[in-house]
């Protein structure tokens, strides 16, 4: 069989003759492709030919390996981003902001009110309020040392979310640089895709006979192998430049949140601090009026509870003691029920039957087409053209 590699040594050969007019051939080629859309200029004709010198000996390997270097080198952007937007720290960080927000709602007035389980029902009440001011002093000072510890961890998460912006900045210009590159690949695989349908051209117009049918052949399926791989460099290509934006987002939350940190930090948790200080007077203040109005709504609530028990119990024994062993609605339940019951089962038995010989119909139905097809692939096979 008859390598193409002898077919591209002949063009090298002829291109060698005349090189000024094959070069400005293939620059013309070049100018025709739409640059824009492969992310080009007319001044990266270079770069292309450097590239098209990978597919001088066009053979399948060739092909298979055509661009792949650059190809591994984008998906390793894709992997590294993929790890920056699911790293842990960035998540840690919310935790923290969230933490300290929980930490200072905890401390409120009804926090510190413990109820007693060893005292009476009115001592209970008493002893919540006992020793209020001192238990609203201590958890201030537990809360004011919990906030400070987070804010470290905090600093510490905003310093690294700092680091990684200036790693995402240098991402950035790495996946444009490759972007271009996967165009300038893209690029020199079209012009080859030109060239090789301009041999089998020449190859179709000349007399056939069995060597000049092989080189047709042989060249048609690597010029399909080389389409499908160029299409492959602009999937990537086109992934590449989505991920140009996914960086600035990514980018754009860190730094919101490293901004969002120094909000809470300055201005948040000195207003909180400054609140929970007054709000140690304000509990004492309203201290005497809960322990007097809570003494007041226990009394209620327990006559209350009491008398609503006692209605409650009083109706149920009535009904109770009126029902009849079976409800009349319980039978006619059971009834119906069984009735319905014969009917369904009627039913479904006559659809069964009828979905069986339908089934029956279309088995027949499809074993009359596969025989049909089985003696059209057989006629097809005798006559080969």
């Amino acid at each position: 069989m008859t390598h193409p590699e002898n077919t591209q040594l002949q063009a090298d050969i002829e291109l060698k003759e005349t090189p000024n007019t094959g070069i400005a051939e293939v620059e013309q080629k070049f100018q025709q492709l739409d640059l824009q859309s492969i992310g080009l200029q007319p001044a990266d004709f270079q770069d292309v030919m450097a590239a098209h010198k990978e597919l001088a000996e066009i053979n399948h390997n060739a092909v298979a390996e055509y661009g792949k270097n650059i190809a591994t080198k984008t998906s390793s952007y894709t992997d590294e981003l993929l790890n920056l937007v699911q790293n842990k720290d960035l998540d840690a960080t919310g935790q923290k902001l969230n933490q300290v927000v929980q930490v200072a709602q905890q401390l409120n007035t009804s926090s510190i009110l413990n109820k007693s389980k060893n005292s009476g029902f009115f001592g209970s009440i008493f002893s919540k309020f006992k020793g209020a001011k001192n238990s609203f002093d201590q958890h201030f000072n537990t809360t004011k040392e919990q906030i400070d510890a987070l804010v470290k961890e905090i600093e510490t998460s905003q310093n690294g979310l700092k680091a990684r912006v200036n790693t995402l900045d240098k991402m950035f210009g790495g996946v444009q640089e490759e972007y271009k590159q996967l165009g300038v690949y893209v690029a020199a695989g079209k012009l080859k895709e030109q060239e090789i349908q301009q041999e089998i051209a020449v190859l179709t117009a000349q007399e056939q006979d069995q060597s000049t049918t092989q080189k047709i052949y042989d060249l048609n399926h690597l010029a399909n192998n080389l389409e499908k791989r160029v299409s492959d460099l602009q999937v990537l290509q086109q992934s590449a430049m989505q991920t140009l934006p996914m960086i600035r987002i990514i980018q754009s939350n860190n730094l919101m949140l490293v901004d969002k940190f120094y909000a809470i930090k300055n201005i948040t948790l000195p207003a909180w601090k400054n609140q929970i200080s007054l709000a140690i007077s304000l509990q004492e203040q309203k201290n005497s009026v809960q322990l007097a109005n809570s003494i007041d709504d226990a009394t209620n609530e327990l006559l209350k509870r009491n008398a609503d028990l006692l209605h409650q119990n009083s109706v149920d024994t009535a009904k109770a003691n009126q029902r009849s062993v079976i409800d009349i609605e319980t039978l006619e339940h059971v009834q119906n029920t069984l009735i319905k019951t014969v009917n369904d089962v009627i039913q479904i038995q006559k659809e069964g039957m009828q979905k069986r010989d339908e089934a029956a119909s279309r088995l027949r139905t499809l074993q009359d087409n596969l025989n049909h097809l089985v003696l059209e692939s057989s006629s097809s096979g005798s006559n080969p053209n």
